[in-house]
C-alpha cells in the first residue's frame, strides 16, 4: 500500500512537470517561430539558429556563419565604428584606437568643462565637476522658483485679512469660571446660531467652555462644557476640544456636527497633571454627545499619547484635528520634541484606536523661517481641487498663521510668509502671538471669518481677522 501511494504521489509530479514542460515549450516556440517543437535538442537547435541568424545581421555576416567568423565580423564592426568616432585608421590595433578615443572622449569633457583639449584629467575632472554643479543650481533655483509662483499662486486668496480692533472673547469672560486666559476657538453652527468652544485657563489647568452668537462678533458666555478629568486620570489637568466630526470639511461648507454611530464625536488635547500652564506630557482623548450639548469621555485612556512616539513628538502631543475622508478617520496634530514642534497625522476606524503615518511628521520646521521652532496647530480643508492647511509657525520672533497645500492629505507644501504675521493689529491685542485659528464661512455677506488666540499688551484672548472688513 506504502509502494502505491508513492507511485502515486510520483505520478502527480510527473503530470505536473509534463504540463509546465508544455508550457514551456509553448513559449520557446514563439520565440523560434517554428512548428510544435519535438524535443529539447530539436528546440535549442532552432533557438541557435534564430539567434545566429540575428547576430549575423547585426554583425554584416553570412547567415550561415560559424560562431568563430561571427565573432571576428561583429568584432570588425566594433572596431570600425569606434575608430571612425575616434578618428583612428582602420588598421590600428586597439591599444591605438584606446589611446585616440581617450584623446576624443578628453577633448569633448574639456570642450563641454571650458578648459584646453590637452589639459590633464584633473584639471578637466574639477573644471567639469564646477559646471555640473552650477548647472545643478540653476536647475534647482528654477525649480524653486517655479515652486514659489505655484505658491504665491495658491495662498493668493487667503491673504489680505481685515484686523477686528478688540477681542470677541475676552481674557476674563464674564462665564463665572474664574479664567484669566482664553485659547483655542472652534467655531461651528448649531441651527441657525453660531457655537463657540474655546478654552479657559484658571490657573491650575484647562477647561473647555462655551459662548454662542448670532452676528460672530458678539458672543455670549453659556458656561463649562467640559472640565478637568478625575485626580490620576490622563486628563486630569484639563480639557481643550480640538477638532470636531464635521458633515463638511469644504472650505465654505457650514461648520455643522455629524453623528457617527448615532453620536456626535470631539476629539481634545489634555494634560496629566493640575498647576501650571501646558505640562507635559500632554495626550489626546474623544467625547461624544448625543445632543451636541452634553458631552462625555469616550475612553478612560488616552487615545494617543507619547507611548509608542517617535523621536519627533517623544515629548508631548498637543492638539488634535478630527477629518473624515475616503472612508476613514484623519487626525492632524502637533507634537514636541524638546522645544520644537511639528505636525503630523493618524488614522483611525473607530475614533479611539489611531495608526501614525510612517512618514511623520508631515509639517516640518523651516531654519531660518517662520515656523523654525513650531509648525502646530493645524486646521485641513478642502478648497477645490486640494487640502489647505492653516495652522501657526513661531520663529522669526512671535507666532504667526501659516498656510500649506496638498492633494492628498500626506504631503504638504508650506507658503514661506504668513498669512498674518503677529502684531497686525495695531492696537497692541496680537503684539506677541496671533495663533491656533478657527476658521468659518459666512454666506450671509460672503465672508471668512478667522479666529485665533491673541496674545498682547491685553492678555490672552480670542481675535479675529476677516476675508472683507465689517
Amino acid at each position: 500500500m506504502e509502494d502505491q501511494k508513492k507511485k502515486s504521489e510520483w505520478d502527480e509530479w510527473k503530470d505536473i512537470g509534463q504540463k509546465i514542460e508544455q508550457l514551456i515549450k509553448q513559449e520557446i516556440k514563439q520565440i523560434a517561430k517554428s512548428g510544435e517543437p519535438q524535443n529539447w535538442v530539436e528546440t535549442g537547435k532552432k533557438i541557435e539558429a534564430k539567434i545566429r541568424s540575428q547576430m549575423a545581421k547585426a554583425a554584416g555576416a553570412h547567415p550561415d556563419a560559424n560562431w568563430i567568423e561571427l565573432g571576428k565580423t561583429a568584432e570588425d564592426r566594433v572596431k570600425s565604428a569606434i575608430s571612425k568616432w575616434a578618428g583612428a585608421e582602420k588598421d590600428d590595433d586597439w591599444i591605438t584606437i584606446g589611446k585616440k578615443t581617450d584623446a576624443r572622449i578628453r577633448e569633448q569633457i574639456a570642450n563641454v568643462a571650458g578648459v584646453e583639449a590637452g589639459s590633464d584629467w584633473l584639471e578637466i575632472g574639477k573644471k567639469f565637476s564646477d559646471k555640473i554643479k552650477s548647472k545643478i543650481t540653476d536647475w534647482l533655483e528654477d525649480d524653486e522658483k517655479t515652486r514659489r509662483k505655484r505658491l504665491d499662486q495658491l495662498s493668493e486668496p487667503y491673504r489680505n485679512w481685515h484686523y477686528y480692533p478688540d477681542f470677541v472673547v475676552h481674557p476674563s469672560p464674564r462665564d463665572g469660571l474664574n479664567f484669566s486666559s482664553v485659547d483655542c476657538p472652534l467655531v461651528w453652527k448649531l441651527n441657525d446660531q453660531w457655537q463657540m468652544w474655546y478654552t479657559g485657563f484658571d490657573g491650575r489647568g484647562y477647561q473647555t467652555a462655551l459662548a454662542v452668537s448670532d452676528d460672530l462678533i458678539n458672543w455670549e458666555p453659556r458656561g463649562l462644557v467640559m472640565g478637568f478629568g478625575k485626580e490620576g486620570a490622563f486628563d486630569y489637568g484639563g480639557v481643550t476640544f480640538g477638532g470636531a466630526l464635521f458633515e463638511s470639511y469644504d472650505i465654505k461648507a457650514p461648520r455643522t456636527l455629524k453623528k457617527w454611530n448615532n453620536k456626535y464625536w470631539v476629539l481634545y488635547g489634555c494634560y496629566p497633571k493640575q498647576g501650571g500652564y501646558e505640562i507635559r506630557p500632554g495626550a489626546q482623548g474623544a467625547a461624544w454627545s448625543e445632543d451636541a450639548v452634553n458631552w462625555h469621555r469616550a475612553s478612560d485612556y488616552p487615545i494617543l499619547s507619547i507611548k509608542g512616539a517617535s523621536e519627533w513628538e517623544k515629548d508631548c502631543i498637543y492638539q488634535p484635528w478630527l477629518l473624515e475622508h475616503e472612508g476613514k478617520f484623519w487626525n492632524f496634530y502637533n507634537a514636541a520634541n524638546g522645544a520644537i514642534e511639528q505636525t503630523g497625522v493618524a488614522t483611525s476606524a473607530d475614533m479611539l484606536t489611531w495608526y501614525r503615518y510612517p512618514g511623520n511628521p508631515i509639517v516640518r520646521n523651516r531654519p531660518g523661517g517662520y515656523d523654525e521652532k513650531f509648525c502646530s496647530d493645524p486646521k485641513v480643508f478642502q478648497d477645490g481641487d486640494h487640502w489647505v492647511m492653516f495652522y501657526f509657525g513661531v520663529g522669526r520672533g512671535g507666532a504667526h498663521i501659516m498656510i500649506a497645500f496638498s492633494q492628498d492629505l500626506l504631503n504638504w507644501e508650506s507658503h514661506p510668509e504668513p498669512l498674518y504675521k503677529a502684531g497686525g493689529n495695531p492696537s497692541g491685542l496680537d503684539k506677541t502671538y496671533a495663533h491656533k485659528v478657527s476658521l468659518v464661512y459666512n454666506d450671509q455677506n460672503d465672508t471668512f471669518y478667522m479666529f485665533y488666540c491673541a496674545v498682547g499688551e491685553k492678555g490672552r484672548g480670542i481675535g479675529l481677522i476677516t476675508s472683507k472688513p465689517i
